[in-house]
């Protein structure tokens, strides 16, 4: 099995980056002769740089090692059912992919990603949230899964746990990022939540392999995965300095856009927020009925809440409707349309189209927008005083 192989390489110290072009270049059927002493033809035949780890895929002691700790990791987590994924492979998440130096392998444990997941969000903020922060989440994140937006945290306490914990309770799909092995939990206390993920067609993900503890520089590497894995990232509550940032960081290096609510008072939890809106990082949100710009923001229509969908609509028609200049010019022009029985005005092809474009622009059909304008006139007729009445 060749992901042995890949995780023997990461173990022995090949670096995220020389492992991803390991994985992409070499043929698996030759990965095994990396390790078997060949690496110095391959490196040159495949245009990877391996100079650095001359010592280490010299040392035969060493290698048999580290291929036994991978099978010791693959059998544990087959066990645990862990599932190992290489960035090759069809179950490695798409966005992820997409992003500067991506992790060259994943450990997964619940439902594998599908195209269905390149629509998420990341939800992140404070371990301590204030009524303001819990508010904003249970508001947005549920309006935001009702809009089949997959729900990104990293299941630590306060904000992370919030989100997930609203997600599944909107019957939503939530992906938890953890900065450890899978075969543990951290913190402990959401041992329950982390079941309750996994049960309802969640997924946990890692790219550490079992065994891993939760050091602390781990959860800044994993916030760079919380960013990758998503669209977008919203800050629901968080300092001016603290991890949260980190994430904020990612997101911007990865051309993500930041999101946050904006604070109704200035208090220190909420310090980050502010910050992040004066220096134009992230894009405001006003209240929970404006949860639709972060959808407009990222190329999404509203698609299942009406009363947003018919404002939208109504609001589009409108606008195009006031934009039309009607001058007695344009009538006389009308006027000498042709018509006909079956079709009415006889329409030149190119302008329909453009017409008809127009209106996909704005999610709006023909039919959509010749019924509320005809609405409209009876609607001003009978306010001038006009009957509707033979």
């Amino acid at each position: 099995m060749v992901k042995k192989f890949y995780i023997a390489l990461k173990l022995l110290g090949i670096n995220n980056g020389t492992l991803v072009d390991i994985i992409k270049l070499i043929p698996e059927k030759q990965v095994k002769n990396l390790l078997s002493g060949e690496y110095f033809n391959l490196q040159y035949k495949y245009n990877i740089d391996l100079s650095k780890y001359h010592d280490v895929l010299n040392n035969n002691k060493l290698i048999t090692e580290k291929i036994k700790e991978a099978e010791e990791i693959i059998r544990v987590s087959k066990e645990l059912e862990i599932k190992v994924v290489i960035i090759n492979s069809r179950f490695y998440p798409n966005n992820l992919k997409s992003v500067d130096n991506p992790p060259a392998i994943l450990y997964l444990k619940g439902k594998n990603f599908t195209k269905k997941d390149e629509k998420a969000i990341a939800c992140v903020g404070t371990r301590q949230p204030t009524e303001f922060g819990t508010r904003a989440v249970s508001s947005i994140v549920e309006s935001l899964v009702k809009e089949n937006f997959i729900i990104v945290s990293g299941l630590a306490m306060g904000i992370d746990a919030e989100s997930h914990c609203t997600c599944l309770k909107s019957q939503g799909r939530t992906v938890a990022v953890l900065a450890h092995g899978l075969d543990t939990i951290y913190p402990k206390e959401n041992k329950g939540l982390m079941e309750d993920i996994l049960k309802s067609g969640g997924t946990l993900i890692s790219e550490y392999p079992v065994k891993t503890r939760p050091d602390k520089f781990r959860f800044v590497e994993r916030n760079r995965i919380i960013s990758g894995l998503s669209k977008g990232v919203v800050v629901f509550e968080a300092k001016s300095k603290s991890g949260t940032m980190h994430t904020v960081n990612f997101a911007i290096e990865q051309k993500r856009k930041v999101f946050c609510p904006i604070p109704v008072r200035k208090d220190i939890q909420s310090s980050g927020l502010t910050d992040l809106l004066f220096e134009k990082k992230a894009i405001g949100i006003k209240s929970k009925d404006d949860y639709d710009t972060i959808l407009k923001e990222l190329g999404f229509t509203v698609m299942n809440d009406v009363k947003k969908i018919m404002q939208a609509k109504n609001k589009s028609i409108n606008e195009i409707y006031s934009s039309c200049n009607i001058t007695m010019d344009t009538l006389d022009d009308i006027i000498k349309l042709s018509y006909d029985k079956k079709s009415g005005i006889t329409v030149n092809r190119e302008i329909y189209d453009i017409f008809k474009q127009i209106l996909s622009d704005n999610n709006l059909s023909v039919k959509e927008f010749f019924n509320t304008i005809i609405v409209n006139v009876v609607s001003g007729h009978k306010d001038k005083g006009g009957s509707s009445d033979e």
